[in-house]
């Protein structure tokens, strides 16, 4: 009897032990959840408002995107994406001796106040490769990276390309 009450202790304290690990195992990864909620949080995606591209004025030619972002000083859109392109590149324009100069960019800073504005004539992106059944009015879904290690997508909105001259 002795024998068997000395085998089923150890099967109770080894039973023991291993919920013990198990649990300690669990709370573990419990005790990291508010850090992972934590840096979720430092890295919410900037707010997007207001975008839209203008397609083309002529087929197979690449689009340009526009659209303003509100989030963190020292955040930077890094990359984009769509669907509907076969590449989307960031771009920045600067005057140089009167002339405007258009550069693709690795990346596009937010300034002091949060704020990385894509508009005609300044920063915006160029969409090439472009869904040839992509009409005025249909919708653009663009997926931002940021170099905060957020994300987010948006709808763009379609318009017509400019009847004037064309301009970035």
């Amino acid at each position: 009897m002795s024998s068997n009450v000395l085998r089923l202790s150890g099967f109770a304290a080894c039973a023991v032990s291993t919920l013990l690990l198990v649990v300690a195992v669990a709370g573990g990864r419990w005790l990291e959840l508010p850090a992972q909620a934590q840096e979720a949080s430092q890295r919410e995606a900037p707010k997007a408002s207001g975008a839209w591209v203008r397609l083309p004025a002529a087929a197979g030619r690449p689009a340009a995107g526009y659209l303003e972002l509100l989030g963190r000083p020292g955040d930077a859109l890094v990359g984009v994406s769509s669907p509907v392109a076969g590449r989307v590149e960031l771009h920045s324009m600067t005057s140089d001796g009167g002339v405007m100069r258009m550069r693709a960019e690795s990346r596009l800073e937010f300034d002091s106040a949060g704020r990385l504005a894509l508009a005609p004539g300044g920063n915006h992106l160029m969409l090439f490769d472009l869904d040839p059944t992509l009409k005025p009015g249909g919708r653009v879904p663009l997926t931002l990276r940021f170099a905060s290690g957020a994300s987010s997508t948006v709808t763009a909105e379609a318009r017509p390309a400019a009847s004037s001259a064309h301009q970035h």
